[in-house]
């Protein structure tokens, strides 16, 4: 059996963990430690997020796992929207897309990007253009 690395197709998947307190974070996380035993490596950008939980300081230690946070500690409302949010929001974006393209991750988890649509930082449009 080869090993997953090694794989000369790559088929790209899209999963979308989306709802209230569904555990769209630890499912990703999950995912990137899962790959991560497996040799692959794993880009995490995370938007809207710029706390210190203690579940990342161990993934950022991780050799096969990358972690990137494009928002603030304070939780942001919708209504406290400024633009350097939303250029937080566009450099997670511009990061993400350059990961996706680099060739040299399996797997790319965009944390809260649909959050960040609904709260204006990012439109529709950017996220599938």
């Amino acid at each position: 059996m080869s090993d997953a690395s090694d794989r000369s197709e790559r088929i790209g998947l899209v999963q979308v963990y989306t709802g209230d307190g569904k555990g769209k974070t630890t499912a990703a996380l999950g995912l990137a430690l899962r790959a991560a035993g497996h040799g692959l490596r794993t880009y995490i950008g995370q938007f809207m997020k710029g706390q210190k939980y203690g579940e990342l300081v161990a993934l950022r230690s991780h050799p096969h796992i990358t972690l990137a946070q494009y928002g603030d500690v304070a939780f942001l409302r919708r209504e406290d929207v400024r633009p350097e949010h939303v250029a937080q929001a566009e450099r997670g974006l511009d990061a993400a897309r350059r990961a996706m393209h680099s060739g040299e991750y399996a797997i790319v988890v965009l944390d809260e990007v649909n959050m960040a649509v609904w709260f204006g930082l990012l439109s529709e449009a950017q996220l599938h253009g």
